[in-house]
């Protein structure tokens, strides 16, 4: 997912604040999201960064099939821990274009690609020293650069014939390892002071608008996860369907992240006491539960495969009820908040 604020806002229709809200206690909603949900997902992305990062860690000298294997679990738990923390995009996560770095995707122009074949080709020590490696491009320092190299046919034996494409390996891995505990950091150590004594002084103009924050990543999040990880790979009908689309193809973790896509938004919007849900209306609430429900349920019952699964019309039929389970679940709740005074504007995803 490429790491962006769509011009999707939930703002205040009312001058005097969210008066139709249900929970008008902003901050304790605010912290409630930001112990029970925020901060242990990225506890949990700063834990499998570090596993990475270890991994990576002389990975060149000791190059083989168990190494490789060895790194691409770490790999895969490391992207597993980013899926569940993907969705907050404001705060720490934009220091540094630390969320670019992690993941620049989708990449429809092939950018990331023809950065690191450069990179590689320069074969230049210097860059991958850490500090240098930093401020290269975002589409050589994360994810989607290091599954290539990792999961690409052939990968063992290029990483043996190439010792620099095996040193960018090492760069990648350290690199995100430093990020993961960075933003996690930052949010455990500085954020949540910020989230909790949010005024007109700080990075919020209020405690509402820092709910408005939560809301946003719940909403927007849905919607991109329907419309960027689904709808742009299964094109029109099962003949058209993209599977290079799909995030992480190559490692064909792109089912695994839908799941924890899901599963994360879910436990942002139910969290916590004060959850995030008690801003809406109780009586909206039952549809919303529901429409989780289905779209976990749909998540579940996807084939494992996503590679594998647009190759049957089952498994397409899947990944479309997977997609139209999002869409009503965001539907829901532009329902509920179409009660309150908390509304959706503009959305350039619908093309409204």
């Amino acid at each position: 997912m490429q790491l962006m604020r769509f011009p999707l806002f939930l703002v205040s229709a009312l001058s005097g604040g969210a008066a139709l809200a249900q929970n008008s206690d902003w901050t304790a909603v605010n912290l409630a999201v930001t112990d029970t949900h925020v901060i242990p997902a990225y506890q949990r992305f700063a834990e499998t960064g570090a596993a990475l990062r270890e991994a990576g860690a002389g990975f060149c000298a000791r190059l083989d099939e168990a190494a490789l294997n060895e790194l691409r679990e770490a790999f895969n738990n490391s992207f597993d821990g980013w899926q569940g923390a993907q969705h907050i995009q404001f705060g720490p996560i934009t220091y540094f274009n630390w969320n670019y770095r992690i993941e620049f995707w989708p990449d429809d122009n092939g950018t990331g690609a023809r950065q690191l074949s450069a990179l590689i080709a320069a074969a230049d020590p210097a860059a991958l020293e850490a500090e240098s490696f930093a401020r290269q491009s975002v589409g050589v320092q994360g994810f989607p650069a290091l599954e290539r190299l990792l999961f690409e046919d052939n990968a063992l034996t290029q990483l043996q014939a190439e010792p620099y494409r095996c040193q960018v390996v090492e760069a990648i891995s350290a690199n995100l390892g430093e990020i993961a505990t960075g933003v996690y950091q930052e949010w455990r150590d500085e954020f949540r002071a910020t989230v909790a004594s949010a005024d007109e002084r700080g990075f919020f103009e209020s405690a509402e608008d820092a709910t408005l924050d939560y809301l946003k990543s719940l909403v927007e999040s849905i919607r991109r996860v329907q419309q960027q990880k689904l709808e742009s790979v299964l094109g029109e009908d099962q003949s058209s369907a993209r599977p290079r689309r799909a995030e992480a193809w190559r490692s064909d973790r792109s089912v695994q992240s839908l799941r924890g896509n899901v599963q994360a938004l879910h436990e942002l919007y139910s969290a916590g006491s004060p959850a995030l849900k008690t801003v809406l209306l109780s009586e909206d609430l039952p549809a919303i539960d529901a429409a989780f429900d289905q779209a976990l349920a749909a998540a579940a019952a996807l084939p494992p495969s996503m590679n594998a699964a647009l190759g049957t019309p089952e498994g397409y039929a899947a990944l479309q009820n997977t997609r139209d389970s999002l869409d009503a679940l965001y539907e829901a709740l532009e329902a509920a908040l179409k009660k309150t005074d908390l509304y959706l504007g503009f959305n350039s995803l619908d093309g409204d």
